[in-house]
């Protein structure tokens, strides 16, 4: 989920954006008697903005909206972050959706100020002339001018760690991205979060330059306790073989993946699916998940602790 206060309806209060795991987004207006209730945002023809795969609360199951450009197959993909912002320089805020694999889009608004006409039609946010994609997904997307050359810059946070920005080399009005370049890099050390990296750009230290604070989760060791040479000896055989069951599942992964290059998001992840099931993957799920709880007996695992760190910018 991510979040963002803007005068959304210009009105002069400030309002209050949202995506939520359920695939739409939110809209809560601010006045002087505060807070409105949450509803939904929606496009000109009166539908929920969506991506394309979102959870229908009345019929309890998750379906898809084709919400691609005439033409282009359906995306398949799960919105979790929005974030409005002027593309066009037009005057009226523009949407910008983040998707839980890693993509993110863009939704034009044909309204004005105050009055919204967006058009539901996600058209990809390009990087260096392709389709910009977080490896690891994208929890959100945030505008700010990392640089200082006065164009709205891109810095994204993902869900499997580290955080990229995407330098605005277009024009205002016309934003064109360029390759992403890592500010964070990907850690499974206990000092920062290892993954859900939530990101807001701001000067905490009031120097002039952009700083970062990261919501996030770390992992942080369990607590062992002495083991004798027996246990010891069994508990590195027992890693080995994990290992060696992991690697095993990830190249099959990996290469079902390489074989399955020309589908479409939706059709990967039925056959992903169709994988799961097979006598191969359960039999080596059931494999890692054996030894796994056999190294729990000896080797206390790493607890997961939320947190919020600040990186400065030097």
């Amino acid at each position: 989920m991510s979040s963002q206060f803007v005068d959304f309806n210009a009105d002069g209060h400030l309002d209050f954006i949202a995506a939520t795991y359920e695939g739409t987004v939110f809209l809560v207006t601010g006045s002087d008697d505060g807070w409105g209730e949450p509803q939904h945002l929606k496009d000109f023809k009166g539908r929920n903005v969506v991506i394309s795969l979102y959870y229908d609360m009345e019929d309890n199951e998750y379906k898809n909206a084709n919400r691609s450009p005439k033409g282009q197959k359906d995306s398949g993909d799960h919105c979790v972050s929005a974030t409005v912002f002027d593309w066009d320089d037009d005057g009226d805020l523009d949407l910008l959706l983040g998707a839980y694999d890693g993509a993110l889009y863009r939704q034009m608004n044909d309204g004005k100020p105050g009055a919204p006409a967006y058009t539901g039609v996600n058209i990809p946010v390009e990087a260096d002339g392709k389709p910009f994609e977080m490896r690891g997904g994208l929890t959100a997307a945030r505008l700010v001018d990392w640089n200082g050359d006065g164009l709205q810059d891109l810095v994204c946070g993902g869900f499997k760690g580290g955080v990229s920005v995407l330098l605005n080399v277009g024009q205002r009005g016309a934003p064109g991205f360029g390759a992403p370049t890592t500010l964070i890099p990907k850690s499974k050390m206990i000092s920062g979060p290892s993954e859900g990296l939530y990101v807001d750009p701001v000067d905490y230290d009031g120097d002039g330059d952009l700083d970062l604070l990261v919501g996030g989760i770390a992992r942080v060791p369990g607590r062992v306790s002495p083991l004798s040479d027996t246990e010891a000896a069994k508990l590195k055989q027992w890693k080995g073989k994990l290992a060696d069951l992991e690697a095993q599942y990830e190249v099959l992964v990996e290469e079902s993946l390489e074989e399955w290059a020309g589908l479409s998001k939706k059709e990967t992840r039925k056959a992903l699916k169709e994988l799961h099931s097979g006598e191969a993957v359960q039999g080596l799920e059931e494999s890692i998940e054996r030894f796994r709880k056999k190294i729990k007996k000896l080797d206390a695992p790493p607890s997961r602790e939320s947190g919020v760190w600040l990186y400065r910018r030097r």
